[in-house]
């Protein structure tokens, strides 16, 4: 039995030191992308200067022209409207599915999400240049507007979000749920017959 210990504490050292060394090496590869980043990017610095980034009219690289603010702002207002959409939307499917849903339903929907998460984010964002865009600019033009990303980013995260939920969900034992179920009922609830034949 101590030979097997000892051989099975061994193999856990070499596995927890491969996969130290697999996480520094990943870590380190950011290092020269963002080393040719600051090279590529350092000509145009020295010459244009961070300021007019900030304080040009607008971007056009051609006319000489270098704002960066409406894409910054855009950045920002996209991902905080995606993810006021998509967290409480994630968090309540997963309580749906986890606590109410049938069974044969929440089996389903977990697959679906599981299936969407998978999805690269690429193929999201196509989708929505093709088919989101021209609906929006049917319906309240212009169809690439702030509302598009919102929705596309809004999809783009809710299953990720949603499956994060679903298994913090699971991880709460039986015993708490039953509980927090019986110390929040109502005095209704508490002194109903149905309750107290139960109980």
């Amino acid at each position: 039995m101590l030979g097997n210990n000892g051989i099975t504490d061994r193999k856990e050292i070499i596995l927890v030191w491969l996969l130290r060394g697999m996480a520094i090496v990943s870590g380190l590869i950011l290092l020269p992308i963002a080393g040719f980043l600051c090279w590529e990017a350092w000509p145009i610095l020295e010459n244009v200067g961070l300021s007019r980034f900030l304080s040009d009219s607008s971007w056009h690289p051609t006319s000489n022209e270098f704002n960066l603010l409406p894409m910054l702002w855009g950045t920002l207002l996209v991902a905080a409207g995606a993810v006021f959409l998509a967290t409480p939307m994630g968090i309540l499917s997963a309580v749906f599915c986890h606590y109410y849903a049938p069974t044969a339903i929440a089996y389903f929907y977990r697959r679906l999400i599981e299936l969407l998460a998978g999805i690269p984010s690429v193929v999201y964002g196509f989708w929505g240049l093709v088919v989101l865009v021209p609906i929006i600019g049917r319906l309240h033009p212009p169809g690439p507007s702030l509302l598009a990303g919102i929705l596309i980013l809004t999809l783009m995260i809710l299953p990720t979000i949603a499956l994060v939920a679903d298994a913090s969900l699971a991880s709460i034992p039986p015993v708490n749920y039953q509980k927090y179920r019986i110390s929040s009922a109502g005095t209704w609830h508490k002194r109903s017959p149905t309750n107290r034949q139960s109980s």
